[in-house]
């Protein structure tokens, strides 16, 4: 009795979550329907800034806890950034069209308004909070944000899109050093870190990790340059310097001046360094400008493995369903594009309609070999809300996504606390491969 319920549920839910064939918007002026080869793009676009928000700490001496960032400093407990004037650009994959190029605050007003219709394929939203004449090789305080969204736009259907998030596209460097340490050089005494020909002094005044530089990356690793120039209080000179190699965009690099040991009066220098990723680490290339850069982010490097990065959240903690919004997994192969999307559930009231409907749906199955018309493809992707076929084979990019109306259910059936497991595998045409798991937990509470 319990199967049929169930069934009946999700039969009920399946059919509530058909798309609409010809929704208003499709008009035209005229009251003709829209091209067969479009589709069109839909939604708020939430943009929010992963910003850090503790750099004006104040260390206290060399205790260890002023080298480490606190537990809190998360997502959840940094800076809120104005968003409005950040650049955007819609960018199809293969860079052969930008159909929109304009601020966050144009591009929100207009899909408000009503929603762009745009051929399909697959595409890029480029997202910076400057424009790339206005992007430092280094500077004081100066952080770039950026992303780049993939999503793709299929025939007759509308994408929506309800939130990107925007990370650092530069390195982050602050320099530390102890009081007792600091008083035995001169006022003259500095640091000079640079990256390539981009270089910044840090004087005395800047050594209590307050002041942060910003560089741009040169390249997907980067070396820092770290040189100690100036002399000692008591007479000698002081001269130390030391290269720290695999420097990321997206890392905060917090350099540490130590004493190694003093022989006969003679102090030893040497630098520790703290790497704290303020975000997902993002490979970028700074030669060519940052709209370049992140633009190449999509379009991959020989050995570039593919990425499954869940929307707003980090896909290896498990997800709590206390909303029922569309969870949303971009899936990136930019080596070659994707061969295949192999996907595995484990859930027992969405295993029991996929198998009813196909033993196909059993064990691990294919997205890329899934195709439309077939009733396992009706039901994934008209029902659940995946991609399938052509969606998905060959894309450099695309997405997986839980629509509202197979969360609502997931939320209600079972047991609270009940996990929903959905495992992911992604292989590239190089072949390349990726897996991760998307976990969904119904509220204990309910």
């Amino acid at each position: 009795m319990t199967g049929l319920l169930l069934t009946l549920t999700f039969g009920t839910l399946l059919l509530t979550g058909c798309v609409n064939e010809e929704p208003p918007y499709k008009k035209t002026g005229s009251g003709t329907s829209a091209t067969g080869t479009t589709g069109y793009l839909n939604g708020e676009v939430g943009l929010r800034v992963i910003a850090d928000s503790q750099t004006d700490m104040q260390p206290d001496d060399t205790e260890d806890e002023t080298q480490n960032p606190p537990a809190e400093a998360s997502a959840t407990t940094r800076a809120t950034v104005a968003t409005d004037d950040y650049r955007v650009r819609i960018v199809r994959a293969d860079g052969t069209d930008t159909p929109f190029e304009g601020s966050y605050a144009e591009l929100k007003a207009s899909l408000e308004a009503t929603p762009m219709e745009l051929p399909t394929g697959s595409y890029n939203l480029v997202v910076c909070s400057h424009r790339e004449e206005e992007i430092p090789a280094v500077e004081w305080e100066s952080p770039v944000y950026g992303t780049t969204y993939p999503f793709t736009i299929t025939k007759g259907s509308t994408t929506t899109i309800n939130e990107i998030v925007c990370t650092l596209q530069n390195i982050k460097v602050t320099l530390l050093c102890s009081a007792d340490l600091a008083d035995q050089l001169t006022a003259e005494t500095k640091a000079t870190i640079s990256l390539g020909a981009a270089s910044m002094e840090f004087g005395k005044e800047r050594w209590d990790g307050r002041q942060a530089a910003f560089f741009l990356p040169a390249d997907g690793e980067n070396n820092l340059d770290f040189l100690l120039t100036g002399s000692f209080t008591d007479g000698g000179e002081v001269k130390f310097s030391k290269t720290i190699t695999g420097v990321k965009a997206g890392q905060w690099r917090k350099i540490e001046l130590v004493i190694v040991y003093a022989d006969q009066g003679e102090i030893k220098f040497d630098i520790s360094v703290d790497n704290f990723v303020l975000d997902n680490t993002v490979t970028i290339n700074g030669t060519d400008g940052l709209w370049e850069e992140i633009l190449e982010e999509g379009g991959g490097e020989e050995g570039e493995a593919p990425t499954i990065v869940m929307q707003g959240w980090d896909i290896a903690q498990p997800y709590v369903l206390e909303t029922v919004d569309p969870v949303r997994v971009d899936i990136a192969a930019p080596n070659g594009g994707i061969r295949s999307l192999l996907v595995r559930i484990e859930s027992g009231p969405l295993q029991e309609i996929l198998v009813s409907v196909s033993e196909a749906l059993t064990g691990e199955f294919d997205l890329c070999e899934i195709q439309p018309g077939t009733p396992e493809g009706d039901l994934l992707s008209t029902g659940v809300g995946f991609q399938i076929g052509d969606e998905v084979k060959g894309q450099q990019s695309t997405y997986f996504e839980i629509n509202s109306e197979i969360l609502t259910a997931l939320k209600s059936l079972g047991d609270p606390g009940e996990k929903h497991y959905f495992h992911l595998r992604v292989i590239d045409n190089a072949g390349g491969e990726t897996s991760a798991t998307l976990t969904l937990v119904r509220p204990t509470d309910e």
